[in-house]
């Protein structure tokens, strides 16, 4: 009776103990894989600010080259958009 309380209480004890580790273990990725979302939202958002940059100043590279090709006008350098003159 003894033997079996005895090793039923180690068991326990370790199945506890086990436990408990892999909890700390769990919660320490947890915590990295937040981290790295966080991390992962700013350089998403980085890149799409820098996309839309991009984007949008080859567009104004295009119709830049067509205007001054076609219609023979001029882009403003202060103002940083297109002004036609009619």
């Amino acid at each position: 009776m003894r033997k079996t309380f005895f090793s039923v209480l180690i068991t326990i004890v370790v199945v506890w103990l086990i436990h408990g580790m892999f909890l700390i273990k769990i919660s320490k990725l947890e915590i990295a894989i937040n981290a790295d979302r966080k991390t992962l939202e700013t350089v998403e958002k980085d890149l799409d600010k820098k996309i839309i940059e991009y984007d949008s100043k080859v567009d104004l590279e295009k119709i830049g080259k067509e205007m001054r090709n076609k219609n023979k006008m001029e882009i403003s350098n202060s103002i940083k958009f297109f002004q036609i003159e009619e």
